[in-house]
């Protein structure tokens, strides 16, 4: 019996060792340059905040039987971040998942791999290293760290006109009711609300529109000391979308591509329900910079207490960069 146990040692040993020296060769020995194909592709949004996860679909094609796949990165990822070989969608070719080591005879594969942000990362190179019975090929794909975002749903703000309405301080999620009854003073408490108003809702009775503005836009009969010009944009997204359902990498590739700062406005004019209105908070924002998407989820008239006779009623879900 200790024979038998000495030779399974013996041959988990061998196994060990093995895999370890594809690693090594794969890292360390001069390879001829392979001509087996291999891609990179990303599965949903390459870039996230701390703590996502970012997946990646690796191809490979060769001639000729394929040795490894390794896989390094400038930064490690998380805890957990590495093949995901549960993903029945996708090929498990490995004879040993942490070295990247290919059982034999496979000469194409479909893998997925996981990348875990970790904390304190601005971004992360991955390279994808193929060794084959030829040589080596290798491709490289970068991650980049995005802000985290959270999403507030069921805020209600009314308005009753340019005058009397409620505004938002969106990357908080709170809802600051008439503003200027309630904050327009400049003690050092209204203050410290003022700077982190960045979105106001009001109506117009004259002409039946119902506006989103910054606090800066002029349109508003306020004194409000704050410059924060919030810039908006109304986008096309599909009418069933959730907000829940964004990432923070959906968030930044869909305000990034819209170019907000550059082409919207601090006004929205003929705001309706279904509407998805993209913004970036000003630079002098105390939020600054920080972008996202307001849903709107239902508009109509409405009455409440503050204001006297009728009102607009908007009701909304964020979300937004933190």
């Amino acid at each position: 019996m200790k024979r038998v146990n000495k030779i399974l040692i013996l041959i988990l040993t061998g196994i060990l060792l093995a895999c370890g020296g594809f690693v090594e060769d794969g890292i360390e020995v001069d390879y001829e340059d392979s001509d087996a194909s291999l891609e990179i592709n990303p599965i949903g949004q390459k870039n996230g905040a701390a703590n996502d996860i970012v997946s990646f679909e690796i191809l490979a094609d060769s001639d000729f039987d394929i040795k490894s796949c390794i896989i390094k990165t400038t930064i490690e990822g998380k805890n957990g971040s590495g093949y995901n070989v549960s993903d029945d969608s996708y090929d498990d070719p490995f004879a040993d998942h942490n070295f990247g080591t290919i059982r034999p005879g496979i000469k194409q594969f479909k893998v997925r791999y996981d990348y875990i942000i970790p904390d304190d990362a601005n971004k992360s190179r991955i390279t994808v290293i193929l060794i084959d019975e030829s040589g080596k090929v290798q491709k490289e794909t970068t991650v980049e760290v995005v802000p985290a975002v959270r999403v507030y749903n069921e805020l209600v703000v009314y308005a009753k006109d340019a005058t009397f309405h409620d505004a938002i301080a969106a990357s908080e999620g709170m809802v600051y009711q008439d503003i200027k009854s309630n904050y327009s003073t400049f003690s050092a408490e209204n203050v410290a609300i003022q700077e982190k108003i960045d979105i106001i809702f009001y109506y117009n009775p004259a002409n039946n529109n119902s506006v989103i503005a910054a606090p800066a836009s002029g349109r508003l009969d306020l004194d409000l000391n704050v410059e924060n010009s919030t810039k908006f944009m109304k986008i096309d997204i599909a009418a069933d979308t959730d907000l829940e359902s964004l990432s923070a990498g959906d968030v930044e590739r869909i305000t990034t591509e819209a170019e907000i700062s550059a082409n919207g406005s601090t006004v929205v004019d003929r705001v309706e329900r279904g509407d998805f209105i993209a913004f970036v908070a000003d630079l002098n924002a105390i939020n600054s910079l920080n972008k996202g998407i307001l849903k709107v989820d239902a508009l109509h008239p409405g009455a409440v207490p503050r204001y006297d006779g009728t009102s607009y009623v908007l009701k909304c879900s964020i979300i937004v960069q933190q």
